[in-house]
């Protein structure tokens, strides 16, 4: 199992090469996307922008192992890499926001 603890972990592929995901995916070896595993420390600090809720952000970080699963399990129903299935994932969740443009910080 690769834990994909920083997003730079499959960024490198050498001209003429698979991509790292697709050579992992090849050799049986589990590749846990990055979104999944930092989500804890992102959904804190988007949490201290409201004024921290140890109980609020808790309750978020309780759905990262299922939202883990589903990537994975997706990946496999599609026959795509774990990194692809979190990138797809990721695009949809940004779609559903709308125009970034709405959001406003403190």
């Amino acid at each position: 199992m690769v834990c994909g603890g920083a997003n730079n972990q499959l960024a490198a592929v050498p001209d003429g090469e698979a991509p790292v995901d697709e050579v992992l995916a090849g050799r049986d070896v589990l590749y846990c996307p990055d979104y999944c595993v930092n989500a804890g420390g992102v959904i804190q600090v988007a949490d201290e922008l409201h004024g921290f809720s140890f109980e609020r952000a808790r309750s978020k970080t309780e759905r990262i192992f299922d939202t883990t699963l589903a990537v994975l399990r997706t990946a496999r129903e599609c026959g795509e890499t774990p990194a692809t299935a979190a990138d797809r994932l990721a695009e949809r969740r940004i779609a559903q926001v709308g125009s970034l443009g709405r959001i406003l910080l403190p």
